[in-house]
């Protein structure tokens, strides 16, 4: 895939999940929450109000970007995420190899928060995500698909907090 295509992609994409963290936002509530919090290992992405947890949702690790290095590093290439069930990630990479789409396939390379986007964007497209968050760190930013976004009115999900 030649590089003027690639960026169309990208732009693509981008359109899709700003569609998509949108109705989020109106359906959910999604980025009106005094709180939210995040276990990787469960998949679990929850938001709250007050201590009562308002909307939940199924996550998974695109990557994260580090002001440090400087670099964009996808979750299957994360070493410290090995033992972490990464859900279908790897079929973004899968896809990046197949297309000859380098920055989808290269587990590592120079990036800032914009790159970290862009890569969210196309797992957003290729493994139809509702929506995407990005979670500040000390030095970077985790980049997280949301999936099964659903509110407290939904299901009872008290009884299966377990941070």
């Amino acid at each position: 895939m030649t590089e003027e295509n690639f960026q169309e992609f990208i732009g693509e994409c981008t359109v899709y999940l700003r569609s998509r963290n949108r109705l989020a936002q109106e359906e959910f509530g999604i980025g009106e929450f005094e709180r939210f919090e995040y276990d990787l290992c469960t998949r679990k992405f929850r938001w709250s109000n007050g201590g009562v947890i308002q909307a939940e949702a199924d996550l998974t690790v695109v990557g994260s970007v580090s002001n440090v290095t400087e670099t964009w590093l996808w979750s299957w290439a994360n070493p410290y995420l090995n033992d972490i069930d990464l859900g279908d990630i790897h079929m973004v990479r899968d896809f990046g190899e197949s297309h000859e789409m380098e920055k989808l396939s290269e587990g590592k390379w120079n990036a800032d928060e914009a790159d970290g986007w862009e890569m969210t964007s196309v797992a957003a497209r290729l493994l139809e995500a509702q929506a995407a968050y990005r979670s500040p760190s000390k030095n970077g930013y985790l980049f997280l698909l949301l999936n099964n976004l659903r509110s407290a009115d939904d299901t009872d999900l008290e009884k299966d907090h377990d941070f």
